[in-house]
């Protein structure tokens, strides 16, 4: 099973005055109730009618429009707010707020933030979780990349009723983000500063902090000041920094993934880290960037295999553990990597290698045209059909650089042990290409 997406850090001291002014002003049905954050912020709470949530496919959480009342005898509240409401695409914000049950504040429960675009009647999708410390309170750190509304949700238990926050919406701004206005932002997100100004070249410059690195970048008529921070920024100074081979970074990262991971996008390519310690980075730039940097993070895991014969060591990889699964991992594999990312709905996901080959192709298209970013398969057995996938990191004429997982890399692995393996293969190979959508 996945691991539990360790709690975020606090939120910034301070919220927008215009974010707590417009939720005073929204209309709801239910009772709003005030609570004063830490710092003299300001946030509402919705106390709702208890409805139950659905899971939906793929793992996204969905709540129909008639999900199950839970019945339970005490009531509960969750309040939410958020740092900021207009913000610069790729910049990081917090949800955060207060749980309470019968007035008292709760800790040791977990509450879910969920996204919806205002246009979507799809339903909710959760996006982060976080356990109520002994205060009640919870913090959802998010990379902003679209406009959406956000709210905070109790699922109750047995002896609970659920409840769930007023939505709030967070949209976009074009206007210049100062280094200033960047660390007042993100308040006690980001700590005091521990060194001065710092000058890279023309148009970059960094300032350390207790909790990160903040670099400025000026240019095209714009000024845009992002965060690194963590393993990713570890990686980066051993990299060289806005003056090494990646660049200024382009967005701040996207952190809490499956096992503790982060993925951030620069001038010249991706880093990824996780708490495994596992790193990566790629010269590969965008979504095709972050999905390379995260399964090459993998090259070089191996574990023994049998044969078939039955044996626990048979399908006995930690991508079966993360599926539940004691089928071949090829394709789980390349399902955790899309994951790891934070990309998991671009590709279908299924706990049996036929489930996964035939979802792929009913829900991509499909071809002969190789290309990076697309899933190959290739047939290893009598009848022909494709028996194996693999992830194109590059082409090169009649060849084709990929990365896989629950192979022998072509005898590159001793004799029992399969593992993750990047690699030149004949494009000759290939039976077809599946295109996922960047």
């Amino acid at each position: 099973m996945e691991p539990r997406t360790a709690a975020q850090p606090g939120p910034p001291s301070a919220v927008p005055r215009a974010t707590t002014r417009a939720t005073t002003r929204a209309r709801v049905r239910g009772r709003v109730r005030r609570r004063r954050w830490a710092g003299g912020l300001v946030a509402l709470a919705l106390t709702l009618p208890a409805t139950g949530v659905a899971w939906a496919d793929g793992g996204a959480r969905t709540e129909p429009a008639s999900a199950p009342v839970v019945t339970a005898a005490r009531t509960s509240s969750v309040t939410a707010g958020v740092t900021e409401r207009r913000l610069r695409r790729g910049e990081t914000f917090w949800v955060y707020g207060a749980l309470t049950v019968s007035g008292n504040r709760a800790p040791g429960r977990t509450v879910v933030v969920q996204r919806k675009r205002p246009d979507d009647a799809a339903g909710w999708r959760t996006v982060g979780q976080d356990t109520t410390n002994s205060a009640g309170r919870y913090s959802v750190r998010i990379r902003a990349g679209a406009v959406y509304q956000y709210r905070a949700l109790y699922r109750g238990s047995s002896t609970t009723k659920s409840s769930w926050s007023q939505r709030i919406g967070v949209g976009f701004t074009s206007a210049d983000r100062t280094m200033t206005s960047r660390a007042h932002q993100m308040g006690n997100g980001i700590g005091d500063p521990t060194s001065g100004l710092r000058q890279v070249g023309r148009s970059v410059t960094t300032r350390s902090y207790e909790k990160g690195l903040l670099v400025k970048v000026s240019r095209s008529g714009q000024v845009r000041t992002w965060w690194v921070h963590g393993r990713v920024l570890a990686e980066y100074r051993d990299l060289g920094g806005p003056a090494g081979r990646l660049g200024a970074p382009v967005m701040d990262p996207q952190c809490g993934l499956t096992r503790s991971g982060c993925v951030q996008r620069f001038e010249h390519g991706v880093l990824y880290a996780n708490g495994d310690g596992d790193t990566a980075l790629t010269g590969l730039t965008g979504v095709r960037g972050e999905v390379v940097a995260a399964a090459r993070s993998q090259v070089g895991y191996r574990v023994r295999h049998d044969g078939g014969n039955g044996s626990r060591y048979d399908w006995y990889s930690k991508y079966n553990a993360w599926a539940g699964s004691n089928s071949p991992w090829c394709g789980l594999f390349q399902a955790w990597a899309f994951k790891a990312a934070g990309h998991a709905s671009r590709v279908p996901g299924s706990t049996t290698w036929t489930g996964y080959r035939d979802a792929v192709r009913r829900t991509l298209p499909t071809g002969s045209s190789p290309r990076v970013g697309a899933l190959a398969f290739v047939s290893y057995v009598p009848s022909g059909e494709a028996s194996h996938t693999m992830y194109v990191v590059q082409v090169d004429g009649s060849r084709i650089k990929v990365i896989e997982g629950n192979t022998g890399g072509g005898g590159t692995l001793p004799s029992g042990y399969r593992g993750v393996v990047e690699r030149w293969v004949p494009e000759s190979q290939i039976l077809y290409y599946a295109y996922p959508t960047y």
